[in-house]
């Protein structure tokens, strides 16, 4: 598919992350979704490896038990035939103390099959806020 149709389907997959249609954002993605978030491993309770809709839905629930998102805006997009980068701005706060945490660079990486489904995600963004308001 072409770069603009990966983009779409990014589109797609985060306005249903917006309004929770965990369904929604599954259709996105190919069966085999790979989900590798490596910052924080240890300190940011969702961080790890998760593989296929049963790991990003776990990776989905981790995150939700620990913090709420209070912003998430999309602020470019930049793409290719088979991958994504997606520039978002992410406020959060942290359920367990009530801190709040700006990601004002908040990158993900997705991959991409023929059908234009995500076959791999990943995450770049500096966690030093988010792991010292987690330790809180």
């Amino acid at each position: 598919m072409s770069a603009a149709d990966n983009i779409q389907t990014m589109k797609d997959m985060f306005a249903a992350f917006k309004r929770g249609d965990g369904a929604a954002m599954l259709k996105c993605c190919a069966e085999d979704v790979r989900v590798v978030i490596d910052i924080g491993v240890g300190q940011i309770p969702w961080a790890g490896e998760y593989e296929g809709h049963a790991g990003l839905e776990e990776e989905q629930r981790r995150m939700a038990d620990a913090i709420q998102i209070d912003e998430f805006e999309q602020l470019d997009f930049l793409a290719s035939e088979t991958k994504v980068a997606v520039v978002n701005k992410c406020e959060m706060t942290v359920k367990k103390n009530g801190q709040k945490v700006s990601l004002p660079r908040f990158v993900h990486i997705m991959t991409f099959d023929a059908a234009s489904k995500i076959t791999h995600i990943c995450q770049c963004y500096d966690p030093t806020d988010l792991v010292a308001a987690l330790r809180q």
